[in-house]
């Protein structure tokens, strides 16, 4: 009668047989092997730092292309910005500039209603009117630049005609206003049209 019965484990017998498959294992063999296996983790290692040098430098390529991106971007955004300043600019002072006519309209009609002592409140009306307008574009910079005496500037002044003087004084200087100028800020909004003194 056979037995069923799975024999029992024998440690003493396996440590003897484990220590006998070390002991027939040849050292030089497994040396061998260790030294393979120490040399293809050393490749790898190197082979994982060139790819992470080459990762870096990749990374740093990127990050100035970036950087480079952005200062284009803010150089763009700011030439848009000026041209759109300098732009609304010239449009404010074509605008501010389209009402000095109407300044000089009312100039011509008090000079010639001050030619009638009866129209001593149409006078003081227009005035009024006038002063308003010249408020209204003092909120914006705009001022009234007066040329008469004043020397002949070119910046400032527009010379319509040259008048003989006697007096030396009056060389070079305004001696009559045809178009008052006005400014923006310090700068020429319209050049009063003037005569200037010349010396015979």
């Amino acid at each position: 009668m056979t037995s069923d019965k799975t024999p029992e484990f024998d440690a003493v017998a396996a440590a003897k047989e484990l220590d006998d498959m070390l002991a027939g294992a040849s050292p030089s063999a497994d040396a061998d092997e260790t030294n393979e296996y120490i040399g293809n983790l050393e490749t790898e290692i190197e082979e994982l730092k060139a790819r992470l040098v080459k990762q870096d430098a990749l990374v740093k390529q990127a990050d100035q292309r970036a950087h480079q991106a952005h200062a284009e971007i803010e150089a763009a955004q700011r030439r848009i910005a000026n041209a759109s300043q300098k732009e609304l600019e010239q449009r404010t002072r074509k605008l501010l500039e389209s009402f000095l006519p109407v300044i000089d309209d009312l100039d011509r009609a008090i000079a010639a209603a001050k030619q009638h002592v009866e129209s001593a409140d149409v006078v003081a009306g227009l005035e009024l009117v006038r002063r308003s307008m010249l408020t209204r574009l003092g909120q914006f910079g705009v001022t009234h630049a007066p040329a008469l005496g004043e020397p002949f500037d070119p910046n400032r002044h527009e010379a319509v005609a040259l008048v003989p003087v006697s007096d030396a004084a009056q060389d070079g200087r305004v001696i009559d206003v045809m178009r008052e100028g006005y400014l923006i800020g310090e700068d020429t909004l319209r050049a009063a049209g003037v005569a200037v003194g010349k010396r015979s």
